[in-house]
């Protein structure tokens, strides 16, 4: 199989600014030399995350979080180092061969989720066929009424599935198990044994990412009290709360055109499919998580939110833009006055109102003062004030100081309530400082005995100096902690093929992760000196010594104590003697410098 030469890797993070790629992101801030921002690890109200330009690595002072550009990369995203190497060669403009990339996601496969795939792959073929035949001649009628086209329905991979356990015996003949069918969520245990899930309906194939089958949305024809659409349930591949329908192809689709349409459900990605629009994704009806609100800041696109125009759709609206501003994911709001979705729309008026419409759209401050003076009495005082503080804590969130003001004079006027210095009191920066500042004195004040002083000491003067790694290899060559004694190993092996240290690279090559932070927090030690300083090296080799010394003697001690012949217990005294002496030696050398 094809691989990508540790060169080409070398040659990738090289040519990455890990503030430049982080900054795709995360909004970044200067603080010194380095950067920070809040950590997308954990939950993080305040800046924790530090991104050194310098060594091109990034540590959180809270979690421990820290890596060089693929490690953030590849957690942040949540996928390979080798997927990681690619986004950021594409980011730095270093063309690589695709096909790596597919062969080696093929070998990664997760083989607990492949055969889920495959039940789902085979689904959507089955129902594709259906929806061909003469029997569901009225259900592809219904789509070309809908203005479903051909194109469309095999764009979606749209397909119907007929009355009965016709699925179930399709599947069973492709020699699927009775448990993958089950897992896969097409297939379910009755009173009458396994029977089809979605019986007697249009079925929309709902893809992960990376564009894998993991599920569907299924649509009634049927006028009644059954549900409308039917969805499947969760499995180990759906997790209706992670995925976005249309994902895939709209990632695809950014290439021409950068902008995303927000929708509430399948059939809404689809009208906008109908105008030439395929940008368009949507969350299936649920309310927007923190998972999809990351999902879509990885397309680095503005989000053009287009839920439904009535109530409800606006309610939508309203939860998704304070999640999307808290997580800063840039956005804007399609002003939609009809009270209908974006199929109603074209249905109504045609494509060229969704066209003209989706031109159309407003700030989440715009949006705000008018969701929220119909839902406040502001002929009230208490209900007008209540409109004031919610409106002005959203205003403070904005990252356009031009914006903020004005909004919060307009504010005023509407209100007579002067909200500024009220939310000023509540500054990130302030927070920000006060919270910053204890991590990073806690991360300091972190107490440390005298081997492991003298070790951090030793390793961080090998970090900034070949001479210094090769002074320890020569007059030590090895230290008491495990983890300090492989990272030195790491270090020295580094210095045979380069002249200098680059802290990013030397990540790629260790394997251990316990040795990994080891590295990040040397790294980031606040008492390492940026130069080689060979007394302060020699008085840390010393210190070790003397603690290895040390040791000696306690042994001796133990087995003179344990000892009953007088000759062996003089000759354990002369040798323990000599030790002390040996030591005594060594401090006056420390005395004197």
């Amino acid at each position: 199989m094809a691989r990508l030469s540790e060169d080409q890797i070398n040659e990738i993070r090289a040519r990455a600014d890990i503030v430049d790629i982080i900054s795709h992101y995360v909004p970044l801030t200067r603080k010194g030399k380095n950067y920070v921002c809040t950590c997308p690890f954990h939950d993080d109200h305040d800046p924790s995350l530090t991104i050194s330009p310098d060594k091109q690595i990034f540590k959180c002072f809270v979690c421990g979080t820290g890596g060089n550009v693929f490690t953030f990369v590849q957690k942040y995203e949540q996928i390979s180092f080798l997927e990681a190497v690619y986004k950021v060669a594409q980011y730095t403009g270093i063309p690589l061969d695709e096909s790596i990339l597919r062969q080696n996601q093929r070998v990664e496969a997760d083989p607990k989720k492949t055969p889920l795939y495959k039940v789902n792959q085979d689904t959507i073929e089955f129902t594709q066929y259906q929806l061909s035949t003469s029997s569901a001649a009225s259900i592809k009628q219904y789509l070309y009424q809908r203005g479903v086209s051909d194109e469309i329905i095999k764009l979606f991979e749209i397909g119907y599935h007929p009355e009965g356990n016709a699925l179930y015996k399709f599947l069973h003949a492709k020699k699927h198990s009775d448990e993958n069918l089950i897992a896969a969520g097409v297939c379910a245990v009755g009173a009458n044994g396994i029977h089809d899930i979605f019986s007697d309906r249009i079925m929309i194939p709902i893809h992960d990412a990376y564009g894998n089958p993991v599920g569907f949305t299924a649509r009634t024809t049927k006028q009644g009290n059954e549900a409308k659409y039917i969805n499947t349930a969760q499995t180990s591949i759906y997790e209706k709360g992670q995925l976005i329908f249309n994902y895939h192809r709209a990632k695809a689709a950014l290439r021409e055109r950068k902008r995303v349409f927000l929708t509430e459900g399948a059939m809404d990605v689809i009208a906008f499919a109908k105008v030439g629009i395929h940008s368009a994704i949507a969350t299936l009806g649920t309310a927007c998580t923190k998972e999809q609100i990351k999902a879509m800041k990885l397309l680095r696109s503005t989000i053009i939110v287009c839920y439904d125009g009535d109530r409800a759709g606006r309610q939508a609206t309203y939860k998704f833009g304070k999640l999307a501003l808290a997580n800063q994911l840039p956005f804007e709001i399609v002003d939609n006055q009809l009270g209908l979705d974006p199929d109603e729309i074209i249905a109504a008026y045609g494509k060229e109102e969704l066209l003209k419409m989706s031109e159309k759209t407003i700030s989440w401050v715009e949006f705000l003062f008018t969701y929220l003076s119909q839902t406040y009495n502001l002929e009230n005082y208490s209900q007008r004030k209540e409109f004031a503080l919610e409106l002005a804590e959203q205003i403070a969130l904005l990252p356009n100081e031009f914006e903020r003001q004005s909004a919060f004079v307009r504010l005023q006027e509407i209100t007579g309530f002067d909200m500024r210095s009220s939310v000023e009191s509540k500054s990130a920066p302030k927070r920000f400082m006060k919270n910053e500042k204890s991590v990073r004195n806690a991360f300091l004040a972190r107490p440390k005995d005298g081997a492991t002083s003298a070790q951090y000491t030793i390793l961080s003067q090998m970090l900034v100096s070949k001479s210094a790694s090769n002074r320890f290899r020569d007059e030590l060559g090895f230290l008491i902690d495990d983890a300090c004694k492989k990272l030195a190993y790491y270090i020295m092996d580094f210095y045979r093929n380069h002249a200098e240290m680059d802290v990013a690279a030397l990540l790629d090559v260790i394997k251990e992760e316990q040795v990994k932070k080891l590295l990040l927090e040397i790294s980031e030690w606040e008492l390492a000196r940026e130069s080689y300083d060979s007394a302060l090296l020699s008085d840390a080799l010393n210190r070790i010594r003397m603690l290895l010394l040390d040791e000696q003697i306690r042994k001796l001690n133990e087995e003179i104590a344990n000892v009953s012949d007088a000759a062996v217990k003089a000759k354990l005294g002369d040798e323990k003697n000599a030790l002390i002496r040996k030591k005594g030696g060594m401090r006056e050398w420390r005395q004197d410098k």
